[in-house]
């Protein structure tokens, strides 16, 4: 940790970082490993992960609360497929693959009975992670850009084509969207 904490400017950051390495290490090596079964890799998703955070630590507020928790754990899941990606060099993921384990996170995290978000929670994680990022967490397109690692037309095309598909699923449901 002091390392991380080397990096970092203002004694208050050092405390929000301080506050948020103890808080959710454990939380980011577990998802982590859950995509990659490596728990080397892991520990290596985790840094990167840490490394993104102290750039990104002025888009945090509170600590302690589930926006927080969510955007650690959005940026733990994009670099831990990161990785996943580069070990099978490859350059497209299964998402039958990563389903099983967004759905426990899910579990673990939030047991929750809004059927729009479990409706988001269903797409294929590159279209949920920009829903929640955008529509949950507040980011511009620019700042999802940023956190992701994407182009900024990349994410407003994702952002398109997951509402697409969850009018889709609205509708399938028998939610009427237009009214």
């Amino acid at each position: 940790m002091l390392i991380y904490l080397s990096m970092i400017e203002s004694e208050e950051d050092k405390s929000k970082f301080e506050m948020l390495y103890l808080s959710y290490r454990k939380i980011m090596f577990y998802v982590a490993n859950k995509v990659l079964n490596d728990e080397h890799l892991s520990e290596d998703v985790v840094h990167e992960a840490f490394m993104r955070i102290i750039n990104n630590l002025e888009k945090i507020g509170e600590v302690n609360c589930h926006k927080t928790k969510a955007f650690i754990v959005i940026i733990v899941q994009n670099i831990a497929i990161d990785f996943y990606r580069k070990r099978k060099k490859n350059n497209s993921v299964s998402y039958n693959e990563i389903e099983l384990y967004v759905e426990n996170i899910n579990e673990i995290e939030n047991n929750t009975e809004n059927s729009i978000e479990m409706l988001i929670l269903k797409l294929p994680i590159s279209y949920s992670t920009v829903l929640m990022l955008k529509y949950y967490q507040g980011y511009s397109n620019r700042e999802i850009a940023d956190i992701l690692k994407l182009s900024e037309v990349n994410v407003r095309k994702r952002i398109s084509r997951a509402k697409q598909m969850l009018e889709i699923d609205l509708k399938n449901i028998g939610v009427n969207v237009y009214e």
